[in-house]
């Protein structure tokens, strides 16, 4: 992960779930639902439309493989995804895995209150950086 400073915000060398070529798939620090991440381009790019085509192309393996793991690991059944851009002026990507039941994992109880509705990305757990390696380390596994 070199010139990633950009990103730093989000704590890519500490919260890196997954590396792809293109993509670094990130524990979100706020929890709104269990196993949030956040995909970041690596390359520093403000607009969607910029992104190159092998870019865009990756991109689905990796919303597949996150998928797939949320699903797996926590019983995800649909998933909500939010470009906003508006304070970090680079390509990413805010993504919550969406829940019809309540989840105990962790020490915790985990409600996707916003259930059926659209996610409330605002709202969530700020965890302790201990809390998001224990998840981030049962993600990668």
């Amino acid at each position: 992960m070199n010139n990633l400073e950009f990103m730093s915000k989000f704590k890519p060398d500490t919260r890196c779930i997954k590396e792809f070529n293109y993509w670094i798939v990130c524990v979100r620090g706020k929890q709104t639902t269990l196993g949030d991440v956040v995909i970041l381009l690596k390359r520093e790019t403000a607009n969607v439309g910029d992104m190159y085509p092998e870019e865009g192309a990756e991109f689905t393996e990796v919303v597949k493989w996150y998928e797939d793991l949320c699903t797996k690991k926590f019983g995800a059944v649909k998933f909500n995804y939010v470009i906003m851009m508006m304070k970090d002026l680079f390509v990413h990507y805010h993504a919550f895995p969406r829940y019809d039941k309540d989840i105990n994992m962790f020490d915790m109880e985990w409600k996707d209150i916003d259930w059926p509705g659209a996610v409330n990305f605002k709202e969530g757990i700020v965890l302790e950086e201990d809390k998001l390696m224990e998840i981030k380390e049962y993600m990668k596994n």
